[in-house]
């Protein structure tokens, strides 16, 4: 019988070494196969996120830069344009004392110009006529209060006080010895200027699924923008002592998870990104579990390859030893 033929029990010996130290060979091969292509994907992949942090960083400057510009442009272009109007209805009213018997006139304006309130004031400050539901309380703005007296003067300021925002503009009228005050509502000014803030920065330039991008105000390392609204104002737990350089990159543990962070200074502001290695090495994990399911399937198919070679050689050499016997 095959089992008790010593011959054959030392080919199958000799067959079992053989193919084990090819298998082990192949395991191991294998793995290092794997662990480099993983080393390599992940490196790949934490050069594509410092590189799409730095690209974003770049992008939030340009925008803190033109944001400012644009900014004041817009809140000039609106205070020209409120001055002007203001200026065009004030040369509709040629006669304040008919203000004093009909103060409708007023209402109709505010209405037609789409104002919050219209006043006429005398040089001296006293209120004339007001469409402000609190009378006599209203007041000639205190920036234009030394220039009433000023022929043909003319002027719009922003103002925004306890989350109120609005436009106050004057304009000298024809009846001489009076002034024409208009208040405008300003939230169309707050929605264009707030889309150019730098509260607004990070939000234009998220990171990744999980990563989050902010602008850390370096004396109080508190969040003036950030990607999540939530936490803008709320102070960086990061030490600030590895802010320390002006540009580079750090691992920190943020409740319970590795970090990558990533910052540029950029004046009085710390620009920074957080990303989770786990976000970082999402191909990583994928290509080490193909990798694993692969080397499953191959290792498998070549040792099933290397036992039917075995039986095959020792039905082979039964079969000669037959043969030799007969």
């Amino acid at each position: 019988m095959l089992e008790n033929n010593p011959e054959v029990l030392h080919e199958k010996a000799m067959l079992k070494n053989a193919h084990r130290f090819v298998f082990i060979t192949m395991v191991i091969a294998y793995i290092v196969l794997c662990v480099l292509a993983v080393y390599a994907v992940s490196v790949l992949d934490r050069n594509n996120v410092v590189r799409q942090i730095d690209t974003n960083v770049n992008s939030i400057i340009s925008y803190l830069e033109q944001g400012a510009e644009t900014g004041e442009l817009v809140q000039k272009e609106f205070l020209d344009e409120y001055r002007t109007k203001t200026k065009v209805v004030s040369v509709m009213i040629t006669d304040v004392s008919s203000l004093e018997e009909d103060e409708t006139v007023l209402e109709k304006i505010r209405v037609a110009v789409d104002a919050d309130e219209v006043s006429v004031f005398s040089h001296s400050g006293n209120i004339v006529a007001t469409t402000a539901t609190y009378g006599s309380s209203v007041s000639i703005d205190p920036e234009f209060r030394v220039h009433v007296s000023e022929k043909n003067y003319n002027n719009a300021v922003f103002h925004e006080n306890e989350g109120a925002s609005f436009i106050t503009a004057v304009a000298q009228l024809a009846d001489e010895g009076y002034i024409l005050q208009i208040k405008y509502d300003a939230s169309a000014l707050m929605s264009i200027a707030e889309g150019t803030s730098i509260s607004s920065a990070a939000i234009h330039f998220p990171l990744y699924s999980e990563g989050d991008t902010a602008l850390i105000d370096e004396e109080t390392m508190t969040y003036v923008s950030h990607s999540s609204k939530s936490r803008i104002g709320l102070e960086c737990s990061v030490d600030p002592e590895l802010f320390r350089r002006n540009k580079s990159k750090f691992d920190v543990n943020l409740s319970g998870d590795t970090v990558m962070v990533r910052y540029h200074k950029y004046e009085d502001y710390i620009i920074a990104a957080f990303v989770s290695y786990d976000d970082i090495f999402q191909t990583s994990y994928a290509v080490f579990g193909w990798m694993i399911g692969g080397g499953v399937a191959i290792l498998t198919v070549a040792a099933l390859a290397m036992r039917m070679a075995t039986i095959r050689e020792l039905r082979r050499c039964v079969s000669e030893q037959n043969k030799a016997i007969s």
